[in-house]
């Protein structure tokens, strides 16, 4: 049985090195080459097991059996050698005039061979088995090696030929083509000359694992530039919906948040509320005072300068917060975090330097905080009413004073 656990050993190895491609789609069959060369692998595994099967019913005389399964073997190997041409074909990806003439030529074998092998089962002239289930060998079968030799052989001189002024990727593919050529060739004719030793299988090995160090290696770094290229444009098409959300989302004319970036994240605030997940939270109302009275008297021109002056003193203010303009003189923050842990100090300084705006003439602004009850506040509003009317309050005081 020394025959077919060369074979058993070469589809065991076939299949380990090359599981990926045989049986996970890591390989998109969208990609020609991906797709041939997941064929020609499939083709190679076909031929290990007709060799495998072939010793154990020539070994007992089942000469029915056996004449099928020779039959089987050969439509195998030319099939394989078929998805190998065309794989070649496409994986170098050539539109001259030696890819034209290899496909040709590759099909004229393809064709021929089915048909001398349909012959054989009623004229012996690829191989037969005498009465004492003896194998001969017959002049299609050397007719189909020698071929197969002659096509290795010129695919392999014009690939390393090729190999001479090519750099890079176009280098290491031509190489390990032209290299599993050479090797292929060897051995086929090997095979010719002993029939009863698995050549053929042992060629096809060290062939599959060459181009599996070679190409696949080779396809994984072309996979992982081109990954690297796609993450770039998505990194790239990120930014730029990032700046057209910040757009979309921010005042123009403070820079601030929006009203509609308010309105999204008050929804969130209140699927935190419902979930029971918000805590240490407050919210400041501002209303700027006089607005109407400066666009009245000295134009809106000096009306957004104003704005922007009172939107700053916020910003400033309540720098770790975020600042939301939901209307012509109304902002609001929301305090989270070390803004929340000095919320008093905070709110209390602002007054003070809306105080001492009010005595130099300068930005005036009321503003009313308040800050998240749990077991009292059932949602954003009852919050947020007590801010604006807390605001209110210091807007009249503001007024009076």
């Amino acid at each position: 049985m020394y025959y077919s656990s060369i074979g058993s050993l070469a589809l065991l190895i076939h299949f380990i090195i090359n599981y990926d491609v045989l049986k996970k789609s890591s390989l998109s069959s969208t990609i020609p080459a991906h797709r041939a060369y997941k064929h020609f692998l499939q083709g190679v595994m076909w031929y290990y097991i007709t060799d495998v099967i072939w010793e154990p019913l020539y070994a007992l005389k089942l000469k029915h059996l056996v004449f099928i399964e020779t039959e089987i073997y050969f439509v195998v190997m030319v099939l394989s050698v078929a998805f190998w041409m065309q794989y070649v074909i496409t994986y170098l990806n050539d539109k001259d005039r030696f890819s034209i003439i290899m496909k040709c030529i590759g099909l004229t074998f393809l064709f021929s061979q089915l048909v001398v092998l349909a012959l054989n089962f009623f004229r012996p002239i690829a191989f037969w088995f005498d009465k004492d289930v003896i194998y001969h060998t017959g002049l299609g079968r050397e007719l189909n090696l020698i071929f197969q030799t002659l096509m290795f052989l010129i695919i392999s001189i014009r690939m390393l030929f090729v190999t001479i002024k090519a750099k890079g990727n176009i280098k290491h593919r031509h190489r390990a083509i032209g290299l599993f050529g050479l090797l292929m060739a060897i051995f086929v004719i090997l095979q010719i000359f002993y029939p009863f030793m698995p050549f053929y299988s042992m060629g096809y090995l060290l062939g599959t694992c060459l181009l599996h160090t070679f190409v696949l290696e080779d396809e994984k770094e072309s996979n992982l530039k081109e990954l690297e290229k796609l993450l770039y444009v998505e990194k790239l098409q990120e930014a730029e919906i990032g700046s057209a959300r910040q757009m979309a989302f921010s005042d123009p004319l403070t820079g601030v948040k929006n009203k509609r970036a308010y309105m999204e994240d008050t929804e969130s605030i209140e699927h935190r509320i419902e979930n029971g997940h918000l805590k240490d939270f407050g919210i400041v109302v501002f209303d700027v005072n006089g607005l109407k009275n400066i666009n009245d008297t000295k134009g809106h021109d000096e009306g957004d300068l104003y704005i922007k002056s009172a939107c700053s003193i916020i910003c400033k203010q309540f720098k770790h917060s975020p600042v939301y303009r939901i209307g012509g003189d109304e902002f609001v923050a929301f305090l989270d975090g070390e803004d929340y842990a000095n919320r008093e100090q905070l709110v209390e300084e602002f007054n003070r330097t809306v105080e001492k705006n009010q005595v130099e003439g300068a930005v005036v602004i009321a503003c009313g905080f308040a800050e998240f009850i749990p077991k009292q506040d059932k949602n954003y509003l009852k919050m947020f009413e007590r801010a604006d009317k807390q605001m209110y309050e210091k807007k009249c005081n503001l007024k009076k004073r």
